[in-house]
């Protein structure tokens, strides 16, 4: 039989649906030594109505390279690629068929231009589910290099040093990378929670270059042996900030002895200590020290020799002893932020030198301190921006300090729990023309007045616009505050009651007040809460704790 006739059997079976029965024929046909692109593209029809869509598109093939001047084997190759999804192949299919179909056969062209558009659609929303999906799943920040990456990570642990511990959990890369750049661990923190294994794997990730060195008050003294015998290979000269109790710090000074790497206490720029007999030893190792920042808890007389050798202070905090100030503020003239609390200041002889000019403070803070003013006497401070008063005996005493030197510079005063009275408070005030932020709280007798003189409802002899740029106000624990000062202090600010133009440096406007709280305050009227907040962008005014309103019933 020749080729031919199976062929031709092949086509009358096609024609019947008898699809399986014409394959035959067409294998027949072809194993009989038929090479002509017409069988290939009979047999590829067979497979396509089958389903058989593989075998179809490598008979197509066959037929395109059997033919390559043919539309044929492009246009049934487009059709199958569709049928797979290979939408951007079957658009190349459909071009190729185009080229090779004579111009006057239109039915043909019509069709094509069909499947060209109905596999260009596929093929752009099939691109759409491709992006949505990479927007989802795809890695991007994988990409970054590792450089760049570990970059990230110090800027997040330079604002929290704990975050290097939810850094390195989050995938397999992230550890990876967080593990091996050794500058994101050197802020070392001891506690009581496993601290030798702590040190030691810090020790190991950071490769002995810690900078930060701290220990929390609650280890326990016998793991400080094995705890120093880890830190002992560390690079000491590295070390820039220290925290540690008086007899742990005794213990590191020891260890340092032994190593002859003394000379890295004079390298500290961050010092807090707790504590310490015997701090006097230590005195010779601070000479031309760096310090930057001091913190020392229960000082005592003795440590006043330390301003011999301190001189670079822009941060002191001193809790809790004895101490004469005069020294150590003078030692220190380019302080920026004092705090002192819990002190009692030992009296000096007063002379003609006897005051301190410290044009870099900004900040200070002075809690429980009962002769306030042997501090305040002795302080020059024109550029004061935040000043704190809390639990002090006698505030007054801080009038010599203002009017000795008006607060020009200040924008934050906060006094609490403080014997004083409001024409006090109202000097500091009125010396204080960019005071932003003012808080009373816990002082009966006084704050009525005070907002009185701020409303202008008794203006001072000059007749200045007071506080014209008082924004946050915090009065609670007054228990005396009457709420027509408190609607008075709000009103008069409102930009509805005031000039129609509202710049701040013209006589008579004044900002208009962004938070206020009353808490703790029972004379407020309850009525009149929803208005303080309906022209208050953050009130406050809770009359009582859960706790204390249980305790009342």
């Amino acid at each position: 039989m020749s080729w031919k006739a199976s062929f031709q059997q092949g086509i009358s079976n096609f024609k019947r649906n008898k699809h399986s029965e014409a394959l035959a024929f067409f294998n027949e046909a072809i194993s009989l030594g038929c090479d002509s692109f017409i069988v290939y593209d009979s047999r590829a029809a067979v497979h396509e109505k089958l389903g058989n869509n593989k075998a179809a598109l490598l008979d197509a093939k066959k037929v395109v390279d059997t033919a390559p001047d043919r539309w044929q084997g492009y246009a049934r190759s487009a059709r199958l690629f569709h049928a797979l999804n290979k939408d951007e192949a079957a658009i190349k299919m459909i071009d190729l068929a185009l080229e090779r179909i004579k111009p006057d056969d239109a039915q043909r062209r019509q069709e094509l231009n069909a499947l060209k558009s109905q596999a260009t659609d596929a093929f752009k929303a099939a691109d759409e589910r491709r992006r949505a999906r990479i927007a989802k799943t795809a890695y991007h920040i994988g990409k970054l290099p590792v450089e760049i990456f570990a970059e990230i990570f110090s800027l997040v642990v330079a604002a929290d040093h704990a975050q290097i511990l939810k850094l390195s959990h989050v995938c397999k890369h992230w550890r990876g990378i967080a593990i091996k750049t050794p500058s994101l661990w050197q802020t070392l923190v001891v506690s009581k929670n496993r601290p030798i294994r702590k040190v030691r794997l810090w020790m190991e990730r950071a490769r002995t270059n810690i900078s930060n060195l701290s220990f929390h008050h609650n280890i326990s003294e016998m793991d400080w042996p094995s705890i120093l015998l880890e830190l002992s290979s560390l690079s000491w000269c590295g070390l820039r900030s220290l925290a540690a109790s008086g007899s742990l710090f005794s213990r590191l000074y020891e260890l340092l002895h032994q190593l002859s790497k003394t000379e890295a206490i004079s390298r500290l720029e961050h010092l807090d200590v707790t504590g310490c007999p015997g701090f006097e030893r230590f005195l010779p190792d601070f000479e031309d020290s760096h310090l930057d920042t001091l913190k020392v808890a229960n000082f005592t007389p003795s440590m006043g020799r330390l301003w011999s050798r301190v001189h670079r202070l822009k941060t002191m905090t001193i809790e809790a002893g004895w101490v004469e100030i005069l020294p150590a503020l003078r030692a220190n003239q380019s302080l920026e932020n004092l705090m002192l609390s819990d002190l009692v200041p030992i009296p000096m002889q007063s002379g003609d030198d006897d005051r301190a000019e410290l044009s870099n403070l900004q900040c200070l803070k002075l809690f429980n301190i009962a002769s306030v003013s042997m501090i305040t006497r002795v302080v020059v401070a024109p550029n004061l921006q935040v000043l704190h008063l809390f639990s002090i005996g006698h505030s007054s005493d801080v009038l010599e300090f203002a009017r000795a030197n008006p607060l020009r510079a200040l924008r934050e005063l906060r006094v609490g729990s403080c014997t004083t009275t409001a024409s006090s408070l109202n000097i500091i005030i009125a010396g204080a023309p960019l005071l932003e932020t003012l808080q009373i709280s816990g002082i009966h007798g006084v704050v009525n007045d005070v907002l009185d003189f701020i409303c202008g409802t008794h203006p001072n002899d000059q007749h200045q616009d007071v506080c014209a740029f008082l924004k946050h106000v915090d009065l609670s624990s007054c228990g005396d505050l009457l709420t027509r000062n408190a609607y008075s202090l709000v009103k008069t600010r409102l930009r509805t009651d005031q000039p129609v133009t509202v710049d701040v440096g013209q006589p008579g406007c004044r900002v208009e007040i962004e938070s206020l709280r009353l808490d703790g305050c029972p004379l407020m009227e309850a009525e009149m809460l929803p208005w303080f907040r309906s022209k208050v962008k953050v009130f406050s005014c809770v009359y009582m704790t859960k706790k204390e309103g249980k305790q009342r019933r």
